[in-house]
């Protein structure tokens, strides 16, 4: 790194200032934008520690153009999807996917719908509702429920472990 007025005469050389004119300039208040090739006054530049007189290389108006310029949005998945893999056999994500699915409104509330085997209609002071993975928990079949009520839920699953 070199001394302050070394810095100045490169400055003033890469502008094509003659010394004087650089200083005169910078005695005045002003800074050389090196994004937009414009003087400025030094209260439109950030604060960067780093460089010899403490104050950015480009304009804060330059910096925030070339961001939008270079912002490449990134791609987002439809509501109630997720970037992460379906784990094969995973029951805990399949059932945590449901959840989701449920809470974001993509899917009714079990409770909302009649039992699939037996036709029971969900009322509080009776059996609840459940969705069940009667596909098994491969990564392709996660989403895939049925809404069961607990009474026919225990008996798919009785059936299931004596298979």
């Amino acid at each position: 790194m070199g001394s302050a007025a070394g810095v100045e005469k490169a400055a003033a050389a890469r502008i094509g200032l003659t010394l004087d004119e650089y200083r005169k300039r910078v005695n005045a208040g002003e800074k050389w934008c090196g994004g937009c090739k414009t003087w400025h006054d030094r209260g439109e530049f950030a604060v960067d520690r780093s460089r010899y007189d403490g104050l950015t290389a480009a304009c804060r108006n330059h910096r925030s153009r070339r961001s939008q310029q270079l912002y490449q949005p990134r791609p987002r998945p439809e509501k109630g999807r997720r970037f992460v893999p379906a784990r094969d056999g995973d029951a805990r994500q399949a059932r945590g996917r449901v959840n989701y699915l449920v809470d974001a409104g993509l899917i009714p509330d079990p409770n909302e719908l009649p039992c699939v085997d037996c036709g029971h209609v969900y009322t509080p002071e009776q059996r609840r509702h459940e969705y069940d993975h009667h596909l098994g928990y491969a990564p392709e079949h996660h989403e895939d429920v049925e809404p069961v009520c607990t009474t026919c839920h225990h008996a798919r699953e009785a059936e299931r472990r004596a298979a």
